[in-house]
């Protein structure tokens, strides 16, 4: 009998530890909501269904981006922020009606309810990580094919309401969620990414300056001295040299993708104005970086972008920055810290992805100042032959021990004042020491360009370098010597041109 109590009273005791197990580690639940929220402690992961619950209390496991987006190379400049057309920690899209259209990943989205604002699209995947906030009202227009919502956001499957907003139709056609306190995108991390990244192409390229005509009505960036990395040509202006009307970039190949960095220093304000992509500019694809180069240091301000896209995707790296979009034709892409949405903007595709640009300024020469030739003063028939000599700097900065390469052709000869060519002839005369004995050769410079190999001694100074190789009897220098002085048949003075670019290197 005493047995049979003892039995019994076990029974009763683990009857009742697991009661209490069970009360201490089962979701809340009261009689009018299945809506749940998990908050135990991340060393305990599983949610307990109540006896009374049919519906399914869980979505999916969200998972990482790497899952939807195999392809995308996150070592690029946009990354997997350049999978949604807006990229932002925070986004206010309550400013005006009309939609925010296109993808987005952001923590914290504010938006407005009833058919005031379309949030997404329903053919792409969006994100919210932290917090939904819908103004006014208590439904929301939400689209994507799917829908991926953080650990904090509370989705309630029999009322469909997230956050306790109700969502309308269509609703997304699928939900995920993130658990385990891991993140589909870390928005956080990619924005520091995304930072050094708007760093790392700024420093970079500080230098890579175009030559800028016009006005502010109608600007041109000319960037063909700028050499292109990747297909890419990496371009650097201050904010002053961005137009309130037209802006045309030239200098760039068909398959030239640009990147343009607006050097923010001095401000904390930037607005394109009404501005637009000219014709033959619109069609290319562009990234507009804001940085502030003299400081060294991420923009912090705002952008007010108005400037009007043509056919190809465009993009703003200003991750730090607030940036306002007031352009209904914008298409691409936008990474910011704050983003506001001011008008309905374009559903597009994305700009297409480059590479974060290297810094080349110690490996790749680059002219820094070419001469002027000067032959003296010539009486008619006095001679049939002169060499010239360098005037003023001819500079070149490159690695130290570089070969360099250096073409130098004539652009126009010496003309008469009825515009009648005068028959001389250029050469290009290179006189070589290097073998120990005298050794010249000459390269016809009238028709075609004639090649100056120079070997940098780290100072940059092609001519001061020649100098001393001529005093010296060593190695290399080079003289012009112009031909047929005999044709020249009126006096006065005559101008020709020269013109002198970088080959490449062997």
């Amino acid at each position: 009998m005493l047995k049979k109590v003892l039995l019994m009273l076990s029974g009763t005791l683990i009857l009742v530890a697991s009661s209490l197990c069970y009360i201490n580690f089962s979701p809340q639940h009261t009689s009018t909501s299945k809506t749940y929220q998990y908050k135990k402690k991340p060393s305990t992961y599983q949610f307990q269904k109540l006896s009374d619950d049919t519906n399914t209390t869980t979505l999916p496991a969200a998972g990482s981006w790497k899952d939807d987006f195999p392809g995308v190379d996150n070592g690029k400049i946009l990354g997997i922020a350049g999978q949604f057309n807006i990229f932002a920690k925070n986004i206010d899209s309550t400013a005006n009606s009309g939609g925010l259209n296109g993808n987005f990943a952001t923590e914290n989205l504010t938006t407005l309810g009833n058919n005031q604002v379309t949030n997404g699209s329903s053919n792409k995947i969006s994100y919210i990580q932290k917090n939904l906030t819908v103004r006014d009202v208590n439904k929301t227009d939400l689209h994507a094919s799917k829908l991926v919502l953080g650990q904090s956001l509370i989705f309630d499957t029999s009322n469909l309401t997230l956050n306790n907003y109700t969502l309308k139709e269509p609703k997304p056609s699928t939900f995920t969620q993130d658990e385990n306190d891991s993140k589909y995108v870390d928005i956080d991390s990619e924005l520091a990414r995304l930072s050094n990244n708007s760093r790392t192409i700024a420093m970079n390229t500080k230098n890579n300056q175009p030559l800028i005509s016009g006005n502010q009505w109608s600007r041109v960036f000319d960037a063909s001295n700028i050499i292109a990395q990747n297909n890419v040509k990496y371009l650097t202006v201050k904010s002053t040299d961005m137009p309130s009307g037209g802006l045309s970039v030239i200098g760039i190949e068909d398959n030239e993708k640009v990147v343009i960095t607006i050097d923010t220093s001095g401000i904390t304000t930037f607005a394109t104005g009404w501005s637009y992509l000219q014709s033959g500019t619109d069609d290319k694809n562009i990234i507009f970086n804001f940085y502030n180069t003299s400081q060294d240091s991420n923009y912090t301000g705002s952008v007010e972008w108005k400037l009007r896209n043509g056919d190809a995707s465009n993009a703003i790296l200003a991750p730090n920055a607030t940036v306002s979009l007031a352009q209904t034709q914008f298409k691409g892409n936008i990474v910011a810290l704050n983003f506001i949405k001011v008008y309905t903007i374009n559903d597009s595709d994305n700009y297409p992805d480059v590479p974060v640009a290297s810094n080349l300024s110690a490996s790749t020469p680059k002219l820094e100042s070419v001469p002027k030739v000067n032959f003296g003063s010539h009486k008619l028939r006095s001679e049939t032959s002169l060499l010239g000599n360098w005037d003023g700097d001819f500079k070149v900065s490159g690695e130290k021990g570089q070969e360099i390469k250096i073409n130098v052709s004539l652009a126009q000869n010496f003309k008469y004042a009825n515009g009648k060519d005068t028959g001389v002839t250029w050469q290009l005369v290179k006189s070589d020491y290097s073998s120990g004995t005298l050794e010249t050769s000459s390269q016809d410079i009238s028709t075609t360009p004639a090649s100056i190999t120079y070997n940098d001694d780290g100072t940059g100074d092609l001519i001061a370098s020649w100098n001393h190789n001529r005093e010296n009897k060593q190695y290399i220098f080079y003289d012009i010597q112009i031909s047929k002085l005999n044709s020249v048949t009126e006096a006065g003075d005559y101008t020709a041109t020269l013109k002198w670019e970088l080959a490449d290197s062997p």
